[in-house]
């Protein structure tokens, strides 16, 4: 009985480990979704407020919670501190601080964390276009992640159980 219940627990954790790594996969989703959105937040602060970008980062930080919050709140700190470091370079050591959870493969924390290269020494007009660039990269990535997904989830989720039963028969 004992061994059986042992069995089961195996069973159960490797179901548990598949199941996690699927949610893990849907948690980078929405946390690219959500990068997006910050993106457009961004864009429409340039375009219509005409703010400086310190401004511009505690505005848009007011619509969002979490880690994106902080990440321009911090931005906005470190900005309006003048620490002799350029908008990219606050940019990428901000985003690589609040994104470490954010379940990012390292390509798209690389993507998101040169959007502060592109940003701080053009006018205007230049600003917004690499923001639509940008997004449209973005969006590249979401579209290409969105069609894996599925296919990513179900096969984590299975392994997951099939890990579990291998690991019962074995130990039987």
């Amino acid at each position: 009985m004992l061994k059986f219940a042992g069995i089961l627990m195996i069973f159960i954790a490797g179901t548990g480990m598949g199941t996690a790594k699927s949610m893990e996969l849907t948690k980078r989703e929405r946390n690219l979704k959500k990068f997006l959105w910050l993106t457009s937040c961004l864009k429409g602060t340039v375009r219509c407020g005409n703010s400086c970008f310190p401004e511009a980062f505690l505005e848009i930080s007011e619509k969002f919670d979490g880690m994106y919050q902080e990440f321009l709140q911090s931005l906005a700190d470190r900005l309006k501190g003048q620490e002799g470091q350029t908008l990219g370079q606050i940019f990428r050591d901000c985003a690589k601080k609040e994104f470490r959870t954010a379940g990012f493969s390292a390509e798209e924390m690389e993507l998101i964390a040169s959007l502060g290269d592109r940003l701080g020494y053009l006018d205007r007009e230049m600003q917004l276009r690499q923001l639509d660039i940008f997004e449209e990269e973005l969006c590249r990535r979401l579209d290409f992640l969105a069609c894996q997904l599925p296919e990513k989830k179900k096969l984590c989720r299975n392994l997951g159980i099939l890990g579990g039963i291998f690991l019962g028969v074995l130990l039987w």
